[in-house]
């Protein structure tokens, strides 16, 4: 089995025997760092490439999850940076996320070929994982929280947050609702783990910026590997979930195969 992680720049130097191979999609390449750990063999892409080079917008989603797909990964352990809403999540709180509002435009999100069950965005088995992971660990955990896409690479205004947080948002960040959309729409088990690293406007008077940002993941870095690592070693060998019942129905639906859901040619481009 192959478990797929997406993260930060450099959670590969925690597996063993690691390759990097470039692999080619119809939507672009994109670098996969193939490892192991424990004997579990892992699959690793760091979403804004080597350095954080990328920012949320120019991050080629649709790339990475396919070569994912086509590698065998069934399965996807992500983490992701987020602004918090919720005063009962303050920086460095870990919030594993429940669901999701797409506040993004003019953005690709979707393969446009099948209409899948979005009711649940994350898969309920690999969300037991990272909580039995996180108690296993004793290490503090929020099992809840509701996260608001935006397209960045702007930050929100303090208009903004209060109108997010009276539609009752936990978390705000650019790129967690693309993501899990389009693993959806692959087939792919998809999870989160966040980890919040500024309040958001108008809830403190200190303005989030990228260095805070890099500043509070480097910070944290040791406990988010630790629990992610943990986590991977807990990912069943048969999936106990529905995500592929709910995957093949919507195939069905459409009388399509895996590979004409992603498969290019009508001029779209992510």
């Amino acid at each position: 089995m192959l478990v797929g992680v997406i993260g930060g720049t450099g959670f590969y130097d925690l597996l063993a025997n690691v390759r990097a191979e470039v692999l080619t999609t119809p939507y672009g390449q994109a670098t996969v760092y193939f490892g192991h750990y424990r004997g579990k063999g892992v699959a690793f892409i760091p979403r804004h490439g080597q350095g954080h080079r990328l920012l949320a917008h120019q991050v080629n989603y649709a790339a990475n999850l396919i070569a994912f797909k086509e590698a065998g990964v069934e399965r996807v352990l992500a983490t992701c940076a987020v602004g918090s809403l919720n005063l009962d999540f303050q920086v460095g709180d870990l919030v594993l996320l429940h669901q999701f509002v797409d506040h993004t435009s003019g953005r690709f999100n979707s393969f446009g070929k099948i209409s899948v069950n979005m009711a649940d965005p994350y898969c309920p088995e690999l969300r037991n994982c990272f909580l039995q992971a996180a108690q296993e660990l004793g290490t503090d955990l929020h099992a809840t929280g509701t996260y608001i896409c935006v397209n960045g690479p702007r930050y929100e205004t303090r208009a903004e947050i209060q109108l997010f947080r009276k539609w009752g948002m936990d978390v705000v960040g650019m790129t967690n609702a693309t993501e899990a959309t389009l693993a959806r729409e692959l087939g792919l088990c998809y999870s989160t783990l966040a980890i919040v690293t500024d309040l958001a406007a108008g809830i403190s008077d200190i303005p989030p910026d990228l260095d805070t940002h890099r500043k509070v993941v480097q910070a944290n870095q040791a406990r988010l590997a630790q629990l992610l690592l943990q986590t991977v070693t807990l990912v069943p060998e048969k999936k106990g979930c529905a995500c592929e019942a709910t995957y093949q129905k919507a195939l069905s639906a459409r009388h399509l195969r895996p590979p004409d859901v992603y498969a290019k040619g009508d001029g779209s481009s992510p």
